[in-house]
């Protein structure tokens, strides 16, 4: 039997990333329908991602020295605004805005070595994150870090490069198999023209756009750029791809074929209003149903904001959450490829899982973690030593809120609080054997440390 407060907390873990101790000890302060109501509210409200200036003067064009330099930092500028998005997604109360920001930043997959690009993007995703994919697959479409991540500013008139027109039907809008290679060939050349200025901004020329007949999945017609993302989000096939995505993602790995049809029914027909189908599926009686609650595996990013909201989780260093982040394979802005991160149980693997499962520990410096740095060039077989990785934690809030007075009531508190799938008995007995070895002034936070470093604490 599910209760209320399972429910309440698979809202907040999954429109959001977590709760802190103090929210949800005010949980049962509202009905549920408010809770929906708050999370909706405070995602209202935009608050873009400053954390880059502008680095150019005066809206000067970059020169190509510094341009280059801009390069050169680029990876340390992007680390640094990687870190700064994991503080905002730390602290932020329009947690549901902020967890479709990652969730169509790695939608619309992108990387390139300019930092304040990536700043840019991130910003016009969080804009629309929660309005129409419409004009957020048209405003992606002339983002400055997609045209040159995907090489479109290479997409001339006489010289048509089809990476941008190939990945926005597979990945963005139709999905696989639901093109021809034609269809890739003849949408290219609708987005000849389409570049970036050495302001770094979105320029079309005119001149270099092949305004010839297109030949596009049927059609005929002097189709440009807009003209092509509006007939692929004009087959409904586009509103089944995103949907499928949103419910592995938001709801269960596992596919409901059923619910993924009418959710697509709704969204194709509110012209694919994001607000609108989050509503839907958060308000739906199946959302709560036992088979989604804890069937999640965190995300790497998920797990860290949920530690540092549980138990303020602080690397002594800032490399070394990205460090860490690195090792379990998912560093925002950083993305493996322009597919994205594939999720689920691609996130867990031997190592992963060992470095997941003592976090807690290591956070409390009981547990140091050891990361092996690869060598920096191929040609060389030189490892250098294993770097330890130190966190630092202030566990005084979660403490607050488990009780007990034996061990098994200790254990079983902690369960409840951090787990949302039930301890088995065999599961339990173990931690309270454990948990019977540890001193008396310490056994609340062993309790938790213990339920923190199990498996089932990696679902949600």
């Amino acid at each position: 039997m599910i209760s209320e407060n399972q429910k309440v907390r698979h809202l907040y873990l999954r429109a959001g990333m977590g709760f802190t101790p103090d929210e949800e000890a005010q949980f049962q302060n509202k009905n549920f329908e408010q809770h929906i109501e708050d999370i909706f509210k405070n995602s209202e409200k935009i608050e873009d991602l400053n954390y880059l200036p502008y680095p150019l003067k005066n809206g000067d064009e970059a020169s190509n020295t510094k341009i280059l330099l801009m390069i050169l930092k680029s990876v340390k500028d992007t680390q640094s605004l990687s870190l700064a998005w994991m503080s905002k997604l730390t602290k932020t109360k329009a947690s549901l805005r902020e967890h479709l920001t990652v969730f169509w930043h790695n939608h619309f997959s992108t990387s390139v070595p300019f930092a304040y690009l990536m700043q840019v993007q991130n910003n016009t995703i969080r804009k629309n994150a929660l309005g129409s994919f419409r004009e957020l697959t048209h405003a992606i479409a002339k983002d400055p870090a997609m045209i040159n991540y995907l090489n479109n500013q290479q997409n001339h008139k006489n010289n048509p490069n089809e990476n941008f027109a190939r990945e926005l039907m597979e990945l963005f809008t139709l999905g696989v198999g639901n093109y021809s290679e034609k269809d890739i060939k003849e949408s290219a050349r609708a987005f000849t023209g389409w570049t970036i200025d050495k302001k770094g901004e979105f320029i079309f020329k005119e001149d270099d756009h092949d305004d010839g007949i297109k030949e596009f999945r049927g059609k005929s017609g002097n189709f440009k750029g807009e003209d092509i993302i509006n007939m692929l989000l004009d087959d409904k096939q586009t509103a089944k791809h995103i949907v499928r995505k949103i419910y592995k993602e938001f709801v269960n790995e596992m596919e409901d074929e059923q619910t993924i049809n009418s959710l697509s029914d709704g969204f194709f027909n509110s012209n694919y209003d994001i607000n609108k189908l989050m509503n839907t599926i958060f308000l739906s009686s199946w959302f709560y149903d036992e088979k989604n609650i804890g069937s999640k595996i965190m995300s790497p990013v998920e797990l860290i904001i949920r530690m540092k909201k549980l138990v303020s989780l602080m690397p002594k260093e800032d490399m070394i959450q990205i460090k860490y982040q690195k090792v379990l394979g998912q560093l925002l802005l950083f993305p493996p490829s322009v597919a994205g991160w594939k999720g689920g149980r691609n996130w867990i693997d031997g190592a992963s899982l060992f470095l997941r499962l003592n976090l807690a520990y290591a956070s409390r410096g009981k547990f140091k973690i050891n990361v092996n740095n690869k060598p920096e060039f191929e040609d060389t077989n030189e490892v250098k030593p294993a770097k330890e990785l130190y966190f630092t934690s202030d566990w005084t809030s979660l403490l607050k809120y488990i009780n007990g007075e034996t061990d098994d009531q200790l254990i079983q508190s902690a369960a409840e609080m951090l787990l949302q799938t039930a301890l088995t008995e065999t599961e339990k007995q173990k931690f309270v054997g454990l948990l019977n070895q540890s001193p008396a002034e310490s056994k609340k936070i062993d309790a938790l440390t213990l339920i923190m470093s199990s498996p089932s604490f990696q679902l949600i």
